[in-house]
């Protein structure tokens, strides 16, 4: 991935994904704008920003059954 810290993210997120490898983590945003094209974005996390992160993702609340299916 090449990084371009001057891209603007427009659009809807419709999905992502939290993807890890040896260097840490890589979330993974897909939006889609109001002409319908399709973004992809990503922003990397070195290691102790990971475990930090899953450590603060335990904490938080299960969501309900139907949130959930949105």
């Amino acid at each position: 991935m090449k990084p371009n810290p001057d891209t603007e993210i427009t659009g809807t997120a419709t999905r992502f994904n939290l993807e890890g490898d040896s260097k840490g983590a890589v979330l993974v945003v897909y939006t889609e704008d109001e002409d319908g094209k399709i973004g992809r974005s990503w922003i990397r996390f070195d290691e102790a920003a990971t475990r930090a992160l899953k450590s603060r993702a335990a904490t938080l609340p299960d969501l309900p059954a139907e949130d959930q299916a949105r």
